[in-house]
């Protein structure tokens, strides 16, 4: 790939390519004819914690930035895109790229396959994506979308236009793209059982199972029965069809088939994909949506075709915007541009029926819950606790739940309470699971915050209230008329506020609500550390927040030894048991010599399978 010194200006970038996973972002990195440096001129806002990529696809300069390691989501997608745009306001189109879940319906000429590209076209009144998590129960087992999802820009649709023809006479430049790829990114076509690489996984790995049949354990489906796999005509090549439709996004994921084909069904559409980012942006960050079909959003999903698909969805992306003329891109309007001209359009309609006030109503709210949140650029908490929920062994973390000393914290008993141990000791995992478990009970507003070593924008106690304040914004109506009223105060946003102004908002947001859980994780990794403690004191000592419970954790260090104890009561400080550490770490040790190949497919002796058990669950430590 050819290399380039740095553009003059930032302006010089008129598409943004957004990837969630690394290896999305990988393969949009290895479809890019040239790097870029950083651009001159750059100013990144001050609250955007994203890594970008600068190059040119064709005649175009991309920029390239993925959401956190670990997120995912629309929430994540929302911030990544706002945080974007903050810092780049010249961007005029965007694209989402990676990878999703397949609907197949080959009795039905659905025939998508493990691959095969689908994008994001508009239909009738839908700009081509549904949020499925935008649907609500009605009397009499029917269900009604309460808002709806924008479209993508013209220069786009045009495009979808222009590439579709092209198709009808020749065939597409996917294949190629690939070959070039590899040939480019040698790296990218190895594959092993432990890393699949970025090529076709050979199509007796692509089965599809019909939809009452769920996998039986294991990493693969050897043990499936094929009495239930859906006979399909033989395809003869591996190059990847493209569907074109409607894409179902929403923040749940969407792994059995079951709730698959209810959600379908809710939805009342022919929907061909299921993903969890698009929703994010679609109001916020007009794009178009493109992904390539790992699975079929069943109990059979496996990560195999992961890296394969999110490489058919970015060659296909290449391809398109070769059928997308530069000119036409400077010709649109920035997306900041269209976001307000749809604002003002909304606030010059006459309402005439409730179900267009609704629609209405919803879009204006998430332009203006956008312009707080460029604003803020708030830390996403979602991206720690989602890695941390991912590293997880089911079932383990149980014995805090159990331990009354968390139970009458959880009841109201307590209102604060730490929890410290030896860095390794697994506290950012235990309050991943505190926030499952306080969700799962729903009986109060849950804020929370990770400080992060590796993340500059949560190191901060501005960065915490930044996010403490949206959230709080987000979390009802009764506690955001007070950043509302911040925000206008400091010229709509155009102005900071100072870390005691937006401290004060955060404890007045506070104050209305009924019951607030707040979970800080790894004090410890916060700087200075006397203003998160200072932070937590003021909260103590108000009397109109004693509805606020809060939990947090830390290595028991010296500063924390000294001033928390004697500001919350030794009672309400709680060392992480070494025992129950070490019988969580035996659990998951357990589970990877039952589950994992390497293990199974070795003969190896009881004696030394519990030798393994004992050596490393019981001699932990905690650790």
């Amino acid at each position: 790939m050819a290399s380039h010194n740095a553009l003059d200006s930032p302006d010089s970038y008129g598409i943004a390519w957004i990837a969630a996973l690394a290896i999305e972002r990988a393969a949009a990195e290895a479809m890019l004819d040239e790097e870029h440096a950083t651009p001159i001129g750059f100013n990144r806002h001050q609250n955007d914690p994203n890594v970008y990529k600068w190059g040119r696809v064709g005649e175009h300069n991309i920029v390239i930035a993925s959401l956190a390691s670990g997120a995912y989501g629309t929430t994540s997608a929302a911030t990544t895109a706002s945080s974007l745009l903050a810092s780049l306001p010249s961007i005029r189109i965007g694209l989402l790229v990676g990878i999703g879940g397949g609907i197949a319906r080959p009795d039905e000429d659905q025939d998508i396959r493990l691959g095969d590209v689908v994008v994001s076209q508009p239909h009738g009144t839908t700009g081509g994506v549904y949020q499925y998590d935008l649907i609500k129960a009605k009397s009499g087992d029917k269900h009604e979308r309460t808002g709806f999802l924008g479209r993508p820009p013209t220069v786009l649709l045009n495009a979808l236009t222009s590439i579709q023809a092209y198709h009808e006479r020749r065939d597409s430049e996917i294949p190629c793209f690939l070959q070039e790829m590899l040939e480019k990114n040698p790296k990218m076509g190895k594959r092993t059982n432990k890393t699949p690489g970025y090529i076709h996984q050979g199509f007796d790995n692509d089965r599809l199972f019909k939809a009452p049949y769920d996998h039986i354990s294991g990493p693969d489906c050897r043990g499936c029965d094929p009495a239930y796999e859906v006979q399909r005509d033989t395809r003869h090549t591996t190059d990847p069809d493209i569907h074109y439709g409607t894409i179902a996004s929403g923040n749940t994921l969407v792994k059995d088939a079951a709730t698959r084909d209810r959600i379908i069904a809710d939805l009342n559409e022919d929907c061909i994909c299921f993903e969890m980012e698009a929703a994010g942006l679609m109001n916020h960050f007009p794009c178009l949506v493109i992904r390539g079909i790992c699975d079929y959003a069943d109990s059979h999903k496996k990560d195999r075709w992961q890296p394969y698909a999110a490489a058919t969805a970015a060659a296909y992306a290449k391809e398109l915007l070769g059928h997308v003329p530069a000119v036409e891109v400077k010709e649109t309007k920035r997306i900041l541009e269209v976001l307000h001209s749809v604002q003002g359009q909304i606030d010059s309609v006459q309402q005439t029926t409730v179900a267009t006030k609704a629609a209405t109503d919803s879009i204006r709210s998430d332009l203006h819950t956008d312009k707080i949140r460029r604003w803020l650029c708030p830390p996403d908490p979602s991206t720690n606790a989602n890695q941390a929920k991912a590293l997880r062994h089911e079932g383990t973390g149980a014995w805090l739940l159990e331990n009354p000393i968390f139970e009458s914290w959880h009841s109201g008993s307590r209102r604060h309470l730490w929890l410290y141990g030896l860095a390794g000791c697994g506290k950012t995992v235990l309050s991943a699971t505190v926030l499952g478990h306080l969700a799962n009970r729903n009986d109060g507003l849950t804020l929370s915050f990770f400080f992060d070593f590796s993340d500059t924008t949560k190191q901060t106690l501005d960065g915490m209230l930044n996010s403490l304040a949206f959230q709080l914004y987000e979390g009802g109506v009764g506690s955001a008329v007070y950043l509302d009223a911040l925000f206008q105060a400091h010229r709509n946003g155009s102005d900071q506020p100072t870390r005691k102004a937006l401290s004060d908002i955060v404890l007045k947001m506070l104050v209305v609500r009924k019951r607030v859980f707040i979970v800080l994780d790894a004090l410890d990794e916060s700087k200075p550390r006397d203003d998160v403690l200072l932070w937590i004191k003021d909260v103590m000592s108000r009397p109109e927040l004693a509805h606020i419970q809060l939990l947090y954790t830390s290595r028991p260090e010296s500063e924390f030894q000294r001033h928390i104890p004697p500001l919350i009561g030794e009672e309400n400080c709680l060392p992480l048991d070494t025992q129950a550490v070490n019988s969580d770490i035996r659990s998951w040790v357990t589970a990877q010599l039952d589950q994992r190949l390497d293990f199974i497919e070795k003969p190896l002796s009881q004696d030394l399978l519990e030798a393994i058990r004992r050596k490393i669950g019981d001699g932990a430590d905690g650790m």
